[in-house]
């Protein structure tokens, strides 16, 4: 432990700007109190020691020399008044940041000036607290005062509900938290007149969720279940007649846990249970109903309720409380799009359905694969207990998985507009030319009767993969997989039919899949919500349905195109009626060689 903070070292690693003035001081009364006689916007006081520090409630505090964080800044206040209630919450967030950074502790938040820390018996014990107060003049600013508990031992604590990072393990010098602490707060001053990081602060307090006690000066006790926290950084408690009420201020005591655990309700209450993931995955509690979405959000109730619609989601009563902040936000991002004209409000129902559609087969899908992991041992039967199990695994997958997402959805659409720029014709067309393939596995119908789910299961899975990564590798693009068939597509006549190859022959190598067949047509596709439509698709479709097992059938102009390729072979067999289609000039191709039954009319 380093007794004396190293002021050259912290005026070296403190970022300047934003910080033009860092003050370094042995002993002062209060951090506070020094800066509140100067308090010009992005100075810094320090000091090893403090001898009339406090807190909120002019409550004392007191450290040991040199063994603690005793810092203040200041910072000009948002903008917006309505936002300074979230001012101390944003900063204690900025702490949880910078000791995240810097440590393994698991850090919460205890609304509204609390720094926690959960030791290893699994308890939260305070390990410092935060101190705002608001300055005046014409452009009002605050003074963060931050504690933080750093060398301490268990003598020198004031409470057995005190802790510090060495009692936790942690041995750091001051210095690096101090400039942690600070590079986080210029990152948050930015934007803590939006709501960018409430969500954030709510998923990192620990008060929301427990019954607790809110004192004040001034009023009488108040209790309940903490359900939020408001617009205006309030806490919002719950009483037992279902009232909701908004604290500003107040001294909290958490008294209990409101609801137990979701490990802890399984599987007897499966509604609490089912409850309890829903706010793990939304990091925030049901607290509103349509009507309050729709004031929050500046836009009249219709457009809500479409956009829930859209979304795939379940049209909610008037009265029920079904929605949170997250909801708000959502509708706000989307009014916002319409507002500043980047696209109408049809569009926007539209882009919500494209969003709903395929985020829900994504969690589906996301919830199999997890599901077929944990119980492939087991036959793949769920009962309660592996329903639980599977359903927190995959909350614990969620906050992995959701940045993936985003970083693949901007890829995507990186990718489709770099289609559309290279489908883009001189001459204005309706819909883009591809080249379309469907793959069928052979006489599925009948392998179904016979096979066990499990067999089911683990023969779809192999085959949804096989066909993902054949397509992806020859630069297609898989439109859907159903089943048993998969319907690909590809910019080029060669690029599809290398796809058909590849597929028939790492089907015929798999000894779960065997057989396929496989249908090739090329011309212009109308692409919409997904999917893709036109006389090429059912070209394609029917194709496959005359095709024997192991043949890769085409139409005319894909035949033509192969022709002229080296180690291709091509069979006419000349004009076909296609139900639904009409005649068409219908051709066998193969790789040179590998072509070992067709039908008998390809043969003249």
């Amino acid at each position: 432990m380093a007794p004396v903070l190293e002021s050259e070292r912290l005026r070296r690693d403190v970022p300047s700007p934003p910080w033009n003035d860092v003050e370094v001081l042995g002993s002062v009364d209060s951090t506070n109190a020094v800066l509140g006689a100067d308090p010009r916007p992005w100075r810094v006081v320090v000091a090893d020691h403090q001898s009339a520090g406090r807190g909120r409630l002019d409550r004392q505090w007191h450290a040991p020399h040199g063994s603690s964080i005793a810092l203040s800044a200041t910072l000009p206040l948002p903008d917006d008044p309505r936002r300074w209630g979230w001012v101390p919450l944003l900063v204690g967030l900025c702490v949880r940041t910078a000791l995240s950074r810097l440590t393994h502790l698991d850090v919460g938040l205890k609304w509204p000036n609390d720094i926690l820390v959960c030791t290893e018996s699994g308890t939260w014990r305070k390990l410092g607290g935060i101190l705002c107060e608001a300055t005046g003049g014409e452009h009002p600013g605050v003074i963060v005062g931050i504690g933080l508990n750093v060398w301490q031992n268990e003598s020198e604590l004031p409470s057995d509900a005190a802790t510090s990072l060495s009692i936790n393990g942690v041995y750091l010098d001051r210095e690096p938290i101090i400039v942690a602490i600070l590079d986080e707060l210029a990152e948050i001053q930015k934007v803590w007149g939006t709501s960018n990081l409430d969500d954030d602060y709510r998923a990192a307090c620990v008060t929301v969720g427990q019954h607790v006690k809110v004192s004040t000066a001034h009023a009488a006790d108040a209790e309940g279940v903490a359900v939020d926290i408001d617009e205006s950084g309030r806490l919002v408690l719950e009483q037992s007649d279902g009232a909701r009420t908004p604290h500003a201020v107040g001294d909290v005591v958490h008294v209990r846990p409101a609801m137990p655990p979701a490990s802890d309700l399984r599987p007897v209450d499966r509604a609490r249970f089912v409850d309890r993931i829903e706010e793990q995955l939304l990091h925030s509690p049901r607290t509103l109903r349509r009507a309050d979405v729709s004031e929050l959000a500046g836009v009249d109730s219709d457009f809500p309720r479409r956009l829930w619609r859209a979304l795939g989601f379940a049209n909610a009563r008037d009265e029920d409380v079904v929605f949170n902040e997250r909801d708000v936000e959502a509708v706000r991002r989307m009014v916002e799009m319409v507002g500043q004209g980047l696209i109408n409000e049809q569009t926007a129902i539209g882009i919500a359905r494209a969003v709903g559609r395929s985020t829900d087969r994504m969690a589906m899908w996301t919830l199999q694969l997890i599901s077929d992991m944990m119980l492939a041992d087991e036959g793949f039967e769920v009962d309660t207990e592996r329903a639980a199990d599977v359903a927190e695994r995959m909350v614990a997958v969620a906050d992995h998985l959701v940045p993936l997402v985003e970083h693949v959805t901007r890829r995507n659409v990186a990718n489709s507009i770099a289609r559309m720029v290279a489908d883009a014709e001189p001459e204005s067309h309706v819909g883009v030319v591809r080249t379309v393939g469907f793959a069928d596995l052979v006489d599925f119908t009948k392998r179904v009767r016979s096979m066990s789910e499990r067999d089911l299961a683990l023969l779809v899975i192999r085959f949804e993969t096989l066909a993902s990564d054949v397509v992806a590798q020859a630069g297609g693009a898989v439109v859907k997989t159903v089943g048993d068939e998969v319907l690909f597509t590809h910019r080029t006549i060669s690029g599809g039919v290398q796809i058909a190859f590849d597929l028939l022959a790492a089907v015929e190598a798999d000894p779960l899949l065997r057989k396929i067949r496989i249908g090739v047509a090329t011309g212009r596709v109308l692409a919409r919500q997904g999917d893709i439509y036109g006389n090429t698709v059912n070209r394609a479709s029917r194709l496959t349905a005359l095709a024997a097992s192991g043949e890769v059938l085409v139409d005319e102009d894909v035949a033509d195109a192969m022709r002229k390729i080296d180690g291709v072979d091509v069979f006419a067999a000349g004009p076909t009626q296609l139900a639904g289609v009409g005649e068409v000039n219908v051709s066998a191709v193969s790789r040179t060689g590998s072509h070992t039954h067709i039908h008998e009319e390809f043969n003249r």
